[in-house]
């Protein structure tokens, strides 16, 4: 096969992937039109037992930690002037304002009259950890698009606010940690109310600490995840020797978190822990498989150069938090002999959209918008075609087919 060939191959692989991603996110638009046309109760699984389910498991309780890369690396770069890191931040950023972005879509579906949801800012319940969260939210999303705006005023070339934003790095990236840290932990502030509901092996006072610690692993994870994942399919440059600086990093910081999750285990958990083996199974899983194994991994000298080892640990911590905020807000709630909750096709196609939506924009930015462009060697970032880009004269003629 010539590289003519090749290249025309991937271009349609890219479409094709592109109109699957499209196909998604109006199977989701369609899901979320037929649940306000009939109401939650007909369209979800939710009622008095179960008053939340997928949309609030996934969509904001596991979605807003897997957004956290924005201000874990933006800290690390920005903060403590690690500025090697810098061509991280900004698909870090991207990903974070898409990621709370469609958070802020997941609440709407699943408040039963969104068009209250204003009534945040008109009554202040400062006692409310909902009401922390809710104008956290909307002020880290505020914070995410103003950084957005940088590639977006380059692109333009709006100097003037570009030169703006740019002083204003510092700032945001300081007020952006503030803000995370506040939201990050108050989530897990939620279930302290759920004394005799959560199971005793999640249920302990450090549970926001813990949130908190898990967001900034995980964060630097989503990067590691993140780059990999460009490199290999959108022909972005490798990162692996930056990644390395973070693989050095994240096993510190989930050393503090096992260190905290097992004295809560031990000392200050009350009641049977080994009572409900399918629970027992799920927080094994989600400490071994999510915790203890992605930290052996990223001991090893070896994944300092080893590319799929980088993804390969980074996947795992990903794993491991997303089963970790399900067992919390979902699995670790349910009772001894009740009906267990299964989403609806609703909710399921609805969450689908938004993961479907999140890829598609990620990729359509990354394709028309500079946010790669701290690599000047880097000229023909607008092709992920096929999901690789075609050195030699296949590279050429790759961005003539563009053209």
């Amino acid at each position: 096969m010539t590289a003519a060939q090749l290249v025309i191959n991937e271009i349609k692989g890219y479409h094709r992937f592109l109109k699957f991603m499209i196909f998604l996110v109006v199977l989701g638009a369609l899901a979320s039109l037929v649940r306000f046309i009939f109401g939650l109760g007909a369209t979800t699984n939710l009622n008095d037992t179960y008053p939340w389910g997928l949309w609030i498991s996934f969509d904001v309780v596991t979605s807003v930690p897997l957004a956290a890369g924005a201000f874990t690396i933006g800290v690390v770069a920005h903060v403590f002037h690690i500025k090697k890191l810098e061509p991280l931040v900004r698909p870090a950023i991207v990903t974070g304002f898409l990621g709370y972005s469609l958070v802020c879509v997941g609440l709407l579906l699943d408040l039963g009259q969104p068009q209250r949801g204003i009534n945040v800012l008109r009554y202040w319940n400062v006692h409310s950890p909902m009401f922390e969260v809710s104008m956290c939210v909307m002020a880290y999303t505020t914070v995410l698009t103003l950084e957005f705006l940088h590639p977006v005023a380059e692109k333009f070339g709006w100097h003037l606010p570009l030169r703006l934003l740019r002083t204003l790095e510092l700032p945001f990236a300081i007020l952006a940690a503030m803000i995370s840290t506040l939201h990050q932990s108050t989530l897990g502030t939620f279930f302290l109310i759920a004394v005799d509901k959560l199971h005793n092996l999640w249920y302990n006072p450090l549970l926001p600490l813990q949130f908190w610690l898990s967001a900034i692993f995980t964060g630097l994870s989503i990067v590691v995840f993140e780059a990999s994942l460009v490199h290999k399919y959108m022909g972005q440059p490798d990162e692996s020797e930056l990644l390395a600086t973070l693989t050095k990093i994240i096993p510190w910081v989930m050393a503090v978190y096992m260190a905290v999750k097992a004295y809560a285990l031990v000392f200050l958990s009350h009641g049977p822990l080994f009572d409900r083996p399918v629970l027992l199974a799920l927080f094994l899983a989600e400490v071994l498989l999510g915790v203890v194994a992605p930290f052996c991994i990223f001991l090893t000298k070896r994944i300092r150069s080893d590319k799929r080892l980088q993804l390969r640990a980074a996947s795992l911590v990903v794993f491991g938090l997303i089963l970790n905020r399900f067992n919390v807000s979902m699995f670790g709630m349910e009772q001894a002999g009740q009906q267990v909750y299964v989403p609806s096709l609703i909710e399921s196609l609805v969450t689908l959209g938004i993961i479907a939506a999140h890829i598609l924009f990620f990729v359509l930015v990354a394709k028309y918008f500079p946010i790669f462009e701290h690599h000047p060697e880097v000229t023909d970032y607008r092709i992920p075609d096929g999901f690789r880009r075609i050195e030699g004269h296949g590279h050429k003629a790759a961005g003539e087919a563009v053209h």
